[in-house]
């Protein structure tokens, strides 16, 4: 993985300006549109690409598939202009206020959780304790870089996160942004899961919560160098 990152470095440092922003808003195309089709959207690669930087609005979604797209959009910037420093709680209370924005309730947009929330019938933590898990999850995270893999620490970070599911709505697209955000502060090239992986990727996340994090960390594995295998 770390050298398929490495690769595309060297490949993007060949490009022209334009060439790259191109290459940026293919990507963004990618990850907008599978990370939002996973939570249910209908909109599909091309029509979010056309959406985000074509000004040509698809026909036949709604209003909130739309809104996904461009909240989505409008969160990776935020991550732009912030990923060389470790995500705070701040952040992550952004992001989520940029993700939801018009979809979401203003009382609980942008805040942790007051009540508790489910992963199908699984349950997430406690409300009582949300600030206090993602505390400890951001020390995990810090201290995980000395032990083990940048890449199995962002993995990993993304199903702990999952398994805490902090805020009342939002979580699945939050920590797909989060988990690129570990990425890139590491120096590290981001990547999309694709749709059509959403049962597995589920399934992952359910042995996560149940203590085994072999699955999701094979499977991030296994997109990411599927993304760049071109190289």
């Amino acid at each position: 993985m770390r050298q398929a990152s490495q690769n595309y470095k060297k490949y993007l440092s060949t490009l022209d300006n334009v060439s790259k922003e191109k290459e940026k808003e293919k990507f963004l195309g990618i990850f907008i549109s599978n990370s939002n089709a996973i939570e249910g959207s209908t909109l599909g690669v091309k029509e979010t690409f056309n959406y985000l930087f074509k000004d040509i609005t698809p026909e036949g979604h709604s209003k909130k598939e739309l809104f996904m797209a461009s909240n989505m959009f409008e969160a990776w910037k935020y991550i732009e202009n912030n990923f060389k420093r470790f995500p705070r709680h701040e952040d992550l209370f952004e992001m989520h206020g940029l993700v939801n924005r018009g979809i979401e309730s203003e009382q609980t947009l942008g805040r942790y959780k007051k009540v508790q929330n489910y992963v199908g019938d699984s349950y997430t933590s406690s409300h009582l304790f949300v600030k206090e898990r993602m505390s400890m999850l951001g020390k995990w995270t810090k201290a995980a870089f000395d032990k083990i893999d940048d890449f199995e620490v962002a993995f990993q970070s993304h199903a702990q996160f999952e398994i805490i599911h902090p805020f009342v709505d939002g979580n699945g697209r939050v920590g797909r942004l989060l988990m690129n955000w570990i990425l890139m502060n590491r120096g590290l090239m981001y990547f999309a899961i694709n749709v059509s992986r959403r049962n597995a990727y589920i399934s992952a996340l359910n042995s996560a919560q149940n203590g085994r994090m072999d699955a999701i960390c094979k499977l991030c594995y296994e997109e990411y160098i599927g993304q760049y295998k071109f190289l």
